[in-house]
């Protein structure tokens, strides 16, 4: 990740207006250099926020 940029799950949210799913959103994370995105998005309560943000701008 490179200083400056924003935070995984700030990216992940921002990723999410343009994403088909989480699965998109966490090979996009790896592609810009984000480590650890299994864990940072593993957990049910962020997954279920994500799919919900994504679905809001349908």
């Amino acid at each position: 990740m490179i200083y400056g940029a924003p935070g995984i799950i700030e990216r992940a949210f921002q990723l999410a207006a343009s994403s088909l799913n989480v699965e998109h959103i966490r090979s996009q994370l790896r592609k810009e250099g984000y480590s650890n995105v299994d864990a940072h998005l593993s957990g049910a309560k962020i997954r279920s926020e994500l799919s919900k943000s994504i679905k809001q701008r349908d």
